[in-house]
């Protein structure tokens, strides 16, 4: 059950509609809305989309286009299409006038043909109005992903706001969704953390809540919170890419797939986004929004930093239930992770090296008082944390001389007691203070922090 503070964290569909969907353009959502204008632009731009084999506008077009010369594995879907309403997925050819669908029926050249006449008539366009149909191949789907289902093609969709990557989930397809990805008509909807790409929550439909599914591969049923999406760093990279090329979208999802050989391909852009991925990931929309509303971003590296440490930093709480028990004293040891290819400015003895990491030991205080975490300007310099392209943004703050100030936040991976927390940390000046390093209450979820002793 969630409360009042919580709720308010979460998108409504008023909200939404009113604040964020205003900042698409109409010449953004015009180009969103038509999967074939879409597709023509990522093209151009290098970004990875499915061949396109037709492009059907006439019912003579449909009538003559040689059907029976597919030889199964393509998809027809209207190029104005919403909600994966209207899309055939064939999956193999049976005969001269056969295909079987992906969900194993079977259907005749012949009512392709008629689906292809109502997608022009409009049945499927987002408005009602006369439409084109568009004929592609369809994907040879990641195995990771083939292990999970055999009645569709799974994707992954990113929302992205201010260009960073600020939610994301993996839909797949189920017997009940006819072997669409689409949460309205069935599919799963897994969460997924921004800075490690694995799986953190799971629905069926828009609210079953599920804690197992089908790993075909195994033969068994597996957890839904673990699971690794293969090629995540080019996943946020390509829908970040999708906000740069269609312009006059602020506030878009990417809808990715992975093909086994060729990687991210993108099948849709989506100028506005549904509500239902934060179900997927028990998380507000809104309150992410927010976070990043304001920042300027300096390139496609720095908002999949912003992602990663802003909104990644809660993972291993929910998957590792294990270490809910650990405890932490009030004055603690950690580990900072030295950014790879620098030197820092320190003995050697100091640097401890585990595995393919280098760390340095640092003096923690555990302050509950405050909300962000925050390391002393001299060592993060040392450690080479403050160098511009680590820099994510600026806060704003009032001295206690009531001087205005800007102060760094950078992103900053440490261990405590073996746990690894990939966060954003402010930059201040603790050169007086013994413990260089401050640990505030968003980094401390699951410890237990012990009283300090007389």
């Amino acid at each position: 059950m969630l409360n009042l503070k919580q709720y308010r964290q979460f998108l409504t569909k008023n909200e939404r509609n009113k604040v964020y969907l205003r900042l698409n353009s109409n010449e953004g959502r015009t180009t969103a809305d038509s999967k074939y204008k879409t597709k023509k632009m990522l093209v151009k731009a290098g970004v990875g989309v499915p061949r396109l084999i037709a492009r059907l506008r006439t019912d003579e077009e449909v009538d003559g286009f040689n059907w029976a010369g597919l030889g199964g594995n393509f998809v027809v879907k209207p190029v104005s299409g919403y909600g994966g309403e209207g899309i055939l997925i064939i999956r193999k050819k049976i005969n001269e006038r056969r295909y079987q669908l992906m969900d194993g029926r079977m259907i005749e050249i012949s009512d392709v043909k008629l689906h292809c006449e109502e997608i022009l008539a409009g049945r499927y366009s987002l408005y009602g109005l006369k439409d084109s149909v568009l004929v592609e191949e369809r994907i040879k789907i990641h195995p990771m992903f083939l292990s999970l289902t055999r009645t569709g093609t799974p994707d992954v969709r990113v929302v992205v706001y201010n260009r960073v990557p600020v939610m994301a989930m993996v839909r797949i397809p189920t017997e009940r969704s006819q072997g669409r990805a689409n949460l309205q008509q069935g599919a799963i909807g897994l969460g997924i953390d921004m800075a490690t790409g694995i799986s953190t929550f799971g629905v069926e439909g828009k609210s079953g809540v599920i804690k197992r599914l089908m790993d075909l591969k195994k033969k068994k049923k597996i957890k839904v919170n673990g699971i690794k999406i293969p090629f995540w760093r080019e996943i946020l990279e390509t829908a970040v890419k999708c906000g740069q090329v269609i312009k006059g979208l602020g506030f878009l999802a990417v809808d990715v797939v992975l093909d086994k050989d060729r990687g991210p391909m993108v099948l849709e852009v989506n100028a506005r986004p549904g509500l239902s991925i934060q179900i997927c990931n028990k998380a507000g929309l809104k309150s992410r929004l927010v976070r990043v509303e304001d920042i300027e971003i300096r390139s496609i590296d720095h908002a999949i930093m912003l992602a990663k440490y802003l909104f990644g930093e809660n993972f291993f709480e929910k998957v590792e239930k294990k270490e809910k028990g650990n405890t932490i004293e009030p004055i603690e040891t950690i580990e900072v992770k030295i950014p790879k290819g620098f030197k820092p400015e320190l003995q050697k003895s100091s640097v401890v090296r585990t595995g393919k990491h280098r760390m340095v030991e640092v003096r923690a205080k555990i302050d509950t008082g405050a909300y962000r975490s925050s390391i002393d300007r001299e060592l993060a310099q040392k450690l080479g944390l403050l160098v511009p392209e680590r820099v994510l943004y600026y806060r704003h703050y009032r001295s206690a001389l009531g001087k205005e100030r800007e102060r760094p936040v950078i992103g900053v991976t440490f261990w405590l007691k073996r746990r690894r927390v990939t966060t954003a940390v402010n930059v201040a000046n603790r050169s007086r203070l013994r413990t260089k390093f401050l640990l505030g209450r968003k980094d401390l979820g699951g410890f237990l922090i012990l009283a300090k002793r007389n």
